[in-house]
């Protein structure tokens, strides 16, 4: 049995019909990431457009399921744009199948006042948000926790987390833990990550908008490159008037937009989710769009000396992460570490160029000084949550200001390390860790930042005898300049954010271990190399309680030390007692490691802009998207192409003659060797012959 299908059966999920006395006002949708109904639910076509197109039409299939009464739920498909109906309600975990390439609309029964979203909540399967808990409830419903977010009033209910409970039969409905949030993912995008299927994090829609007036908004560009899924869709646009539609939507929260090169205008498609739900992989390559991604607003201010550039960022949150400016993260002059609440002061020196600044002069006699600053909030690692600003002051004209903002993260290396783990004989247990893509089951050893994946350390030819758990597990760069404990001794997590806690999967003929997490990657490397300890018990290892509600499969050592320890040596299983066992500890030790790439996601920051998009110096028009040259450059540039022409025509007439005049020489030259040759002589006999004349010496 795949672990997917464990999965199914871990998540036995229920959709209740929207109730018979549930008011017309009070049907609402769900939406559903991750999952849709398999065919065998009988799915019917609810709307597909007449021509041959791939337009968004999530709006069109919403309207048409609200006025059909019998449609209980449906599914959009994005790369077809197609959507199927359901009429009857999915039960069962068998009735569900993963996809990430659709998205599945539910009718629902909540009271949601004063909230004109065309779905109320956004749920994802298998993600949340670590930490931020702001109310905790008693087992309830899905349904009811979701009203409890709607009906806060306390404090504004962004987001919300479920842990589904197994203790239930399968008519049951299902039932868990519900913890309401004041955030969401957008708000801390540090805190959200993958996780198990009986963990779903909800998303309140109809929460206050979370741009934050006082702060610095921007987006996160995508070159070459559209979203996967759509919901609307604009023609003859241009890149403004298209942020401003999805700045202006109101029917959804618009995450982001597109825009595809069309003649002399674009096309614009806006899309309420992220590449931070599914991954990098939801952004597809495209070599006439560009995406653009809201970031989340940050409180940073910049002021400017004649010596120093001074950064200071105000945290709305704990932030124990670092600034430091791009390729100088070990400097201590460029970096800058944060502690709680209080405010980050980077202060950079720009006499001396350091930190990786830039000097340009504009012909106006204005002097920009400017660089890329990274918002690192884990000290150690950077995630996908991590941002790149833009940062840099203008001297002249009493001009000092902040720049544009995005993020990215350093390229990696071309080549690969390959997997280091145990093998043995036949006789013997094989233990190898993994990585593998968390949606397509497949090892990877090349990724992206935010892509979700999952570390399998996995006993095979298990026969029941034995029984494994792991700790100590090592995030490094490759030469160990760089690391991170990601589990204890004990196996127990040291930062939820980054690794969660391992969970057995055992069947027929082996044992996992397994771990749902996000790829990350260090500031200084894009190589990251994971190292873990396993041990075998006999028979079965009990998991361990880390506290918070976390289970985790290794083991306490006074526990191990109690009892017989099966060891490997060599590619041999052996029983050793406890007093071997305390001789030498090293032969308990079992160490894997995999080690992969880390790549960039593709984001860049935005363009330098000054204010409404005025350019600072040489480089892109921000609004026009042309390239502007100073008057005196692009003179220079046109003197300098035609002198290049004239030096190549120049070049050519000259190689012409000369050629011209050795063909000539050549041809005369075979005309006198053959006619020689009519006459019984050649010029070699001319050459070579010595005459001797009476009167004169010898002459050649």
């Amino acid at each position: 049995m795949t672990l997917r299908i464990i999965w199914f059966f871990i998540l036995i999920d229920v959709i209740i019909d929207a109730r018979k006395n549930c008011g017309k006002n009070d049907i609402h949708f769900e939406k559903i990431l991750g999952l849709k109904p398999s065919d065998r639910n009988v799915p019917l076509l609810l709307y597909q457009p007449a021509s041959n197109t791939t337009a968004p039409i999530t709006t069109q299939c919403l309207e048409k399921c609200q006025s059909n009464p019998e449609c209980q739920s449906f599914v959009v498909y994005f790369n077809v744009s197609t959507c199927y109906w359901f009429r009857a309600a999915v039960t069962g975990a068998q009735e569900l199948e993963l996809d990430a390439d659709t998205a599945w609309f539910t009718k629902v029964c909540l009271k949601a006042p004063k909230c004109e979203k065309l779905w109320v909540f956004e749920r994802v399967p298998g993600a949340t948000l670590v930490g931020s808990d702001t109310k905790a409830l008693p087992s309830l419903t899905r349904l009811e926790c979701q009203q409890s977010c709607l009906n806060e009033r306390q404090f504004d209910c962004r987001s919300a987390k479920f842990k589904i409970n197994s203790n239930y039969g399968p008519g049951d409905e299902v039932r868990g833990t519900c913890v309401l949030s004041e955030v969401d993912r957008h708000v801390m995008p540090s805190a959200y990550r993958a996780s198990t299927y009986d963990d779903e994090y909800f998303e309140n829609q109809c929460s206050k908008p979370d741009e934050d007036e006082d702060g610095f908004c921007t987006y996160e560009e995508y070159d070459n490159a559209t979203l996967g899924h759509s919901d609307l869709f604009f023609q003859n646009q241009t890149k403004e008037s298209c942020r401003s539609l999805c700045e202006e939507t109101q029917i959804f929260n618009c995450r982001g937009y597109s825009v595809v090169k069309r003649n002399r205008s674009f096309d614009c498609y806006l899309h309420s989710e992220d590449s931070k739900v599914h991954g990098p992989r939801l952004v597809q390559d495209n070599f006439k769009g560009k995406y653009f991604e809201k970031a989340p607003c940050l409180n940073i201010s910049i002021t400017c000396s004649e010596t120093y550039m001074t950064v200071e960022y105000n945290p709305s949150m704990n932030f124990m992460g670092r600034m430091y400016m791009e390729g100088y993260s070990e400097n201590l002059e460029c970096f800058a570490k944060g502690h709680g609440s209080e405010i980050v002061v980077l202060k950079l020196p720009i006499i001396s160029e350091q930190c990786g600044i830039i000097k340009a002069i504009a012909p106006d006699n204005r002097t920009l000084l400017a660089g890329t600053m990274i918002l690192q909030y884990n000290p150690l690692v950077q995630t996908q949550g991590d941002r790149i600003i833009r940062v840099g002051c203008i001297y002249g004209n009493d001009s000092k200001v902040l720049l544009g903002t995005g993020i990215t993260i350093t390229t990696a290396p071309s080549h690969v390390s390959p997997l280091i783990n145990s093998t043995g004989f036949a006789a013997s247990p094989v233990i190898e860790m993994l990585v593998l893509d968390a949606e397509t089951q497949r090892e990877v050893s090349s990724t992206q930042i935010g892509q979700e994946l999952e570390l399998i350390i996995e006993l095979k030819q298990a026969d029941g005898s034995l029984d494994i758990w792991a700790g100590h597990l090592v995030a490094m760069t490759e030469h160990n300049d760089e690391s991170i404990i990601l589990l204890d001794d004990r196996g127990c997590p040291t930062n939820i954010n980054i690794f969660p806690a391992l969970t057995k999967v055992a069947t027929n003929d082996s044992i996992k271990l397994i771990a749902k997490f996000q790829a990350f990657k260090f500031s200084s490397s894009p190589i990251v190399r994971f190292s873990v300890i396993v041990q075998f018990c006999p028979e079965s290892c009990p998991p361990v309680d880390c506290g918070n509600n976390v289970q985790s499969f290794g083991r306490r050592k006074r526990e191990i030390q109690a009892r017989a320890v099966y060891t490997i040596e060599g590619t041999k299983v052996t029983n050793v007692n406890r007093t071997e066992f305390e001789k030498d500890r090293a032969i308990m030790k079992m160490p894997l490691e995999f080690i992969m790439i880390v790549r960039n996601p593709g984001a860049n920051s935005e363009r330098l802009v000054l204010g409404d998009g005025k350019i600072l110096v040489a480089g892109y028009d921000f609004i026009s998207n042309e390239v502007c040259l100073d008057y005196s450059l692009f003179i220079g540039l046109i003197i300098t192409w035609i002198l290049i022409q004239i030096i190549f025509v120049t070049c050519c007439i000259i190689l012409v003659r000369r050629y011209k005049k050795y063909y000539e020489h050549e041809s005369t030259t075979q005309s006198l060797e053959q006619l020689n040759k009519n006459f019984g002589i050649g010029f070699s006999n001319l050459d070579s012959r010595r005459v001797h004349w009476a009167d004169n010496g010898d002459y050649t």
